[in-house]
């Protein structure tokens, strides 16, 4: 993810961008595995807010949500080759969530990670759904209801990310799973994928798109998007 000026933000382009990437590399027989990595200092605040509170009409922000996210994540799902976040620096948001889905993930000491989308009146909707066959305990739906960022070693514990190193010992660390992933067969691999996928259905997964565009096409998100450009914090409640 390219886009460090905006701590790589995801946008319509990068949620285009990812969808096409994630079809070559399913498609590519040479291809074992895909890696999720930020450029610059963040993994990814999410949504970028500024272009989506930007739509003029329910209709774009519409073509946004069914045109560009859902087909997306429906992609990501349907990968069978492993997925590795690799994580150093913030993970916010929609952000956390590639993070989240991600079949491994590798986070710096230094990193992050927050189910943010609430406090701009929009969503992580796929946190919602995927979130507890993951993280456990309870700490999904807190994480969800308050927005609060914890560190990459909290985020250890409770299931969210799989090996917390300094800076310089992340890549030193993915080179060692893929060393390992290197004797799984492929089709084990995709059939082990098959299987886990089939616990996210279908439904799941447009209830949450359905309520994303809820979210962001509600007065709330006009008002914390408009907090969020000014640096203020929103007033959901009197």
């Amino acid at each position: 993810m390219n886009r460090p000026e905006v701590l790589n933000a995801l946008s319509k382009g990068m949620f285009q961008a990812l969808e096409v990437a994630f079809r070559a590399a399913s498609k590519d027989s040479s291809v074992y595995f895909v890696g999720l990595r930020g450029a610059g200092r963040a993994f990814s605040a999410g949504l970028d807010v500024r272009e989506v509170s930007g739509f003029s009409s329910r209709p774009e922000a519409r073509e946004f949500v069914y045109g560009l996210v859902k087909p997306f994540w429906k992609r990501f799902f349907a990968c069978e080759k492993p997925v590795i976040a690799i994580v150093d620096g913030p993970a916010y948001g929609a952000g956390a969530e590639l993070a989240l889905a991600s079949d491994i993930v590798v986070a710096s000491d230094r990193s992050t990670f927050a189910f943010s989308g609430g406090r701009v009146g929009a969503l992580c909707c796929i946190s919602a759904g995927f979130g507890p066959e993951t993280i456990t305990g309870r700490k999904v739906v807190e994480m969800n209801l308050t927005g609060t960022a914890v560190s990459a070693e909290q985020a250890r514990t409770f299931g969210l990310v799989s090996y917390v190193e300094d800076p310089a010992g992340v890549d030193g660390r993915v080179n060692k799973i893929l060393d390992e992933m290197r004797n799984v067969s492929p089709v084990s691999t995709a059939s082990f994928k098959r299987i886990r996928r089939s616990t996210f259905t279908s439904r799941v997964l447009d209830i949450a798109h359905r309520e994303l565009l809820r979210t962001i096409t509600s007065p709330e998100f006009r008002k914390g998007a408009g907090a969020f450009k000014q640096k203020t914090r929103p007033e959901y409640y009197d």
